[in-house]
């Protein structure tokens, strides 16, 4: 995750952010405080698109690992049960051996 984006204090700015971004655009001046307050949104805004995509990334890695198990998982039982079959035929084999023998 991104080390940067501290957490819980940053989610409670971006309100009082739009807010005072509200009140600048209700005032219809443009000056350097209202684009201050445009970069410093954007800025929380590319934060936590940043933190959103490490979550993203995350889970898919989560679930690819999930499903990588489940195959190996499935390989697993397959050679399992191609192990069985071979057992069986091997002892059948062995059991008509001595059947036949005198």
């Amino acid at each position: 995750m991104d080390q940067s984006f501290s957490g819980g204090g940053n989610w409670t700015v971006i309100p009082s952010l739009a807010e005072n971004l509200a009140d600048a655009i209700e005032n219809g001046t443009r000056d350097q405080h209202s684009d201050a307050l445009v970069n410093e949104l954007n800025t929380h805004f590319d934060k936590c698109q940043q933190l959103l995509n490490s979550i993203s990334s995350s889970i898919n890695a989560k679930a690819m690992t999930v499903e990588g198990q489940k195959r190996k998982l499935e390989e697993s039982e397959q050679l399992l049960n191609q192990r069985r079959e071979l057992i069986g035929k091997y002892r059948n084999s062995v059991e008509e051996l001595l059947k036949s023998e005198p």
